[in-house]
């Protein structure tokens, strides 16, 4: 892959990883606040749900930010842009739309199907 295709990958993967940041740091806030002020049983309910939820989000979130991480490292040790399974090339129109896809489309359908 040519240096600019990586820079280009590069931009898009920061890009992601501070708007993935930023809505982590947004969701435990908002979670904070939820319990401000809640009076009665109900509505301490209400948000201790809405906190499981805002954590679980974060929490896909944050694996989201893992596949990033190793998407930049596989830039950086010249890696990038091959399925980690096979070896092969990942199509371009993956990439651009899951820059931080690890495998090809074949290989992530036998990964769906849990043959790989």
């Amino acid at each position: 892959m040519r240096r600019r295709e990586l820079e280009h990958y590069r931009k898009l993967l920061d890009r992601k990883r501070a708007d993935l940041i930023a809505r982590v740091r947004n969701a435990l806030a908002d979670a904070g606040r939820e319990g401000e002020g809640a009076p009665d049983l109900g509505d301490r309910a209400v948000t201790t749900t809405s906190q499981e939820v805002l954590f679980q989000l974060s929490a896909e979130e944050r694996d989201v930010l893992r596949l990033i991480d190793e998407a930049l490292h596989r830039i950086e040790d010249g890696s990038y842009g091959k399925c980690v399974h096979c070896g092969g090339p990942i199509q371009t129109a993956r990439l651009e739309a899951v820059p931080w896809a690890r495998h090809c489309i074949e290989c992530q359908e036998l990964q769906d199907r849990g043959l790989i």
